[in-house]
């Protein structure tokens, strides 16, 4: 082989090589970039998850120390995406978000309102559900020193007690207004169902004992005042004894 066919086969294998390697390089900055975009995404699917705890937790617990910690994570992940995409307008727009939610918790520090009664089925699993997940968001927070103990053990104890008595209020909601109808056995069945969620609860407070005995009165207040109910029922079962 002449010195120039060397070089030649030299020059061939330099450019092979070189596009190589610059395939090599875009391969590997694409699946960067792809990474990236991941973990954006995962940011921003954590945001949503908190916006709708803290929607819920605005509605039905109200309580704006917990919902200001969890404000203060879903900004956290926010500027965190930010960082990893600058050019996300998702993470953008998130933040614009979380800007107008501390809004809301200001003016409910400022003016606080009892949280609402679930008025359907629909309502009170969203809150068993959402309830479930703030509990374990506060053991999060706990375990990464972002709430002190004490707080976490405020908010855990409160999340698993009102989970129990809005559901219960619910019921006896429910019960009300079939009562006001006449509906005197749907409202029957709504406040005995009330009655057994406090019973076979395991949590214990200062409120479950006389909750039970506030059930119960309307329970039986339901035949005082429609007695019309208990006569009707004998008057059944008298013409069920009568011979044909």
């Amino acid at each position: 082989m002449s010195f120039w066919a060397f070089l030649g086969v030299l020059a061939i294998l330099a450019v092979m090589a070189g596009a190589l390697y610059l395939s090599k390089f875009a391969a590997d900055r694409e699946l960067a970039l792809q990474e990236l975009n991941r973990k954006a995404r995962l940011h921003h699917r954590k945001i949503i998850d908190l916006d709708e705890l803290i929607h819920t937790l605005l509605i039905y617990d109200r309580n704006t120390s917990l919902l200001e910690s969890m404000l203060k994570e879903m900004s956290a992940t926010a500027e965190q995406g930010i960082k990893l995409k600058p050019d996300s307008e998702e993470l953008r727009s998130d933040l614009l978000n979380i800007r107008a939610i501390e809004q809301e918790v200001q003016v409910l520090a400022a003016t606080p309102k009892e949280p609402e009664i679930p008025a359907s089925d629909q309502q009170i699993f969203l809150v068993k559900k959402h309830f479930a997940r703030a509990l374990k968001l506060v053991r999060e927070l706990h375990n990464t020193g972002k709430i002190d103990p004490g707080a976490a053990s405020t908010h855990s104890k409160r999340l698993s007690q009102n989970a129990l008595l809005l559901e219960v209020k619910a019921y006896r909601h429910q019960g009300a207004i079939a009562r006001s109808q006449g509906e005197i056995s749907n409202a029957a069945n709504f406040f005995k169902h009330a009655k057994e969620l406090l019973i076979k609860s395991d949590l214990t407070f200062d409120e479950k004992t006389e909750q039970i005995k506030q059930v119960s009165r309307e329970i039986s207040d339901l035949y005082v005042t429609h007695p019309e109910n208990k006569q009707s029922e004998a008057e059944a079962r008298l013409i069920k004894k009568q011979p044909y």
